[in-house]
Order: C-alpha cells, then sequence, then structure tokens
C-alpha cells in the first residue's frame, strides 16, 4: 500500500509545475482575482505538495527514503516562493483587504487602482465609469478624471461621457479621448465614427476636415469622400489608408476595391494588390479583369498561376502548368496541396515530379 501512495504522490509533486503554470487561467473570469474566496481556494489547491509531505510525516512514513518531515519543509519553501514569484501573496493580501488587484477600489477613504493607490483622488465623490482597462478605464471625482488610474489632464469632470453606446471614444465639453489618450485637434461636437464596410462602428472617424485612426490624427481630407473598407483599411477619391498610413500611391483610389471574401488582396482597373500593411504593393504581371484567388495561398488569371507565402508578396508560379493546375487542399498520402499533370506542389513549391514536360 506504501509503494502505491509512493508512486501517486511522485505523479502529483511531477504535476505540480504545470498546475502552476496554468493556475493564472483560473482567475480569467473578470473580477476573480479580487474575490477572497476564489483566491483563497486557489491558493490551498496550489498547496497540495505541502500536504502531501505532512502526510508523510504525521504517519512516519518516507518517501523513497526522504523522511517526512524533510518532504514537508522542502514542499513549503518551494511551494512559498512560487507563490511569491506569481504575485499570489499580494492578491490575498489585497483580497483579504477589500483591495481589488485589478480595476479601480474605494477602501477606507482611500481610491486604488490595480491595487495602487491613485493619488489624489476624492473618495467621497469618486464614481468609476468605465471599468474595462482596454477602453481607458475611466474614473471621476469631483475635480478630475482618470484613466487607468492615472490623472487626465484637461478633461472636465462635470462632462465626461462616452461618445457612443460602445463606450470606446469619450468626450468632455472640449475633447475627444480614446484609451486615456486625448485625439489631437478632435472637436466633440462635430466628431464622428465612419462606417465600415458592415455599417458597424470602425476605427476611423472625422472631425471636420480631419481624419483619424483610433487615437491617431491621419490629415485633412474631404469627409464625404471616406469610405471604410475593411477595419484597417480605408479610402478616399486620392488616398489609400492603412490604419493611420498612407499606402499604395500608385493605386487608382477611385476603382479601388477588396477582392470577394479576402482581407489579403485588392484590385483596382489597372493592378491586383496584395494587402502585407505598409509593404502592400502591386503583384507583378497579375490582370485584374481575371484574377481569382483559389485557396491556401494560390491565385490565378488569364495568364499565370501565383502563390503567396503567409505575409511575403505575391509571386508567379512559372514551373506551375497552367492549364491544369487546382488546388487539392492537404493530401497526407502525398504531402501536398496542389497538383498539375507534371507535379505536386506544397506552399508554392515542387514536392514530387509526375512527369517531365518534355514528355507531352
Amino acid at each position: 500500500m506504501l509503494l502505491v501512495f509512493q508512486i501517486i504522490t511522485i505523479m502529483l509533486l511531477l504535476f505540480w509545475p504545470m498546475v502552476m503554470m496554468m493556475s493564472p487561467m483560473a482567475l480569467d473570469a473578470p473580477g476573480s482575482e479580487n474575490n477572497a474566496d476564489h483566491v483563497i481556494s486557489l491558493i490551498i489547491f496550489l498547496c497540495y505538495p505541502i500536504g502531501l509531505g505532512a502526510l508523510y510525516w504525521i504517519f512516519g512514513a518516507e518517501l523513497f527514503g526522504i523522511s517526512g518531515r524533510t518532504l514537508t519543509l522542502v514542499a513549503t519553501v518551494i511551494v512559498v516562493l512560487t507563490l511569491s514569484v506569481f504575485g499570489y501573496g499580494s492578491m490575498l493580501k489585497n483580497a483579504l483587504s477589500g483591495i481589488p488587484s485589478s480595476g479601480y477600489g474605494n477602501v477606507n477613504n482611500q481610491v486604488y487602482y490595480n491595487a495602487r493607490p491613485v493619488a489624489g483622488a476624492d473618495s467621497d465623490t469618486f464614481e468609476v465609469l468605465s471599468s474595462t482597462s482596454y477602453y481607458g478605464g475611466y474614473a471621476r471625482d469631483a475635480q478630475h478624471v482618470y484613466s487607468r488610474g492615472e490623472l487626465l489632464p484637461d478633461a472636465d469632470p462635470l462632462t465626461f461621457r462616452p461618445l457612443d453606446e460602445y463606450e470606446e471614444y469619450w468626450v468632455d465639453a472640449q475633447g475627444v479621448y480614446l484609451g486615456g489618450k486625448q485625439l489631437p485637434g478632435a472637436n466633440p461636437a462635430i466628431f464622428k465614427r465612419l462606417p465600415d464596410a458592415w455599417n458597424h462602428a470602425s476605427s476611423y472617424a472625422v472631425s471636420a476636415d480631419t481624419l483619424y485612426y483610433e487615437a491617431e490624427r491621419i490629415g485633412e481630407v474631404n469627409p464625404d469622400e471616406v469610405s471604410v473598407i475593411w477595419s484597417y483599411l480605408a479610402k478616399d477619391k486620392q488616398r489609400i489608408y492603412y490604419m493611420d498610413r498612407i499606402i499604395l500611391p500608385m493605386a487608382d483610389a477611385a476603382t479601388f476595391a477588396m477582392m470577394p471574401d479576402t482581407d489579403e488582396y485588392a484590385r483596382d482597373k489597372s493592378a491586383v494588390y496584395d494587402l502585407i500593411g505598409e509593404r502592400s504593393a502591386p503583384i507583378a504581371g497579375a490582370d485584374p479583369a481575371s484574377i481569382q484567388v483559389l485557396n491556401r495561398g494560390y491565385l490565378k488569371d488569364a495568364n499565370h498561376i501565383y502563390y503567396r507565402h503567409s505575409h511575403e508578396p505575391t509571386q508567379i508560379l512559372h514551373e506551375a502548368d497552367y492549364d491544369s493546375f487546382v488546388v487539392t487542399d492537404w493530401d497526407d498520402e502525398t504531402q501536398s496541396e496542389a497538383r498539375d499533370r507534371y507535379a505536386l506542389y506544397m506552399n508554392g513549391e515542387v514536392v514530387k515530379q509526375l512527369a517531365e514536360k518534355s514528355a507531352q
């Protein structure tokens, strides 16, 4: 019986590092790190190596020559140090004190953010406006507005409010804010977000004749000409925008459009384009009138077969036989994903020759 228990003990001790590494996942639920019962239960569970050692000590047993006393002491040192490294000690202390380890808290006339005191905050008039840190983590008191626990200079607490129901952009009487940052020159009275291709609020916005991407000012535009064609792409009659940058200066903006069912390619009346952020560029030789996106990075037009690997520029597959080329998807037996009458292909390269072209 002792041997069985020793084997089980070894397995549990070997499994403990993995349990420890995965333990932060137990705090994924919003507010879970601020729940004292949850934190205590998690810490008790993570201390199970100490409990195992204590059992050996109590019953006077050994784990393959290691006394229960030694096993308990070693387990205690390792577990306590590891819990400290992972921050569970301070998390437990905060939870027991009622101070949140994440987000805002107002405890004993002191305002906290992520368990750190918010300097100068008035606890009597303090209120949380947006608990979501990603969108700014806003709060205010009678005199100030705060973002993620830091003072937001010049923001007016009396008029500070969300721009719309999404609570991403916030405004006051004088400015517009996103993620705790004031948008330069934006007028809250005329500021508006632009709809994307699906008529959802996008990350592009205009204030008078100024275009913004998130909190970044792009420049002057005619707001009536700007359209958002993908979540990170927009255009007007002269320019194509990728986030807050102007790209593809050679493109004809008036006819520029995304290829169907993909965010990796676009075309205008004269060319086809790889969309690779700031490295976006025309695909050499591609015909916009006949281009088709096949699958697995392959394309074809009236003249060529093309391949694009990940975020690299699209290249012509000169070795491919145009008339017989097809994308087969992954074939485990041949370790290929496309073929023509002469070869099998994987990632745009020949992996097996089927016949010599000279034989035709």
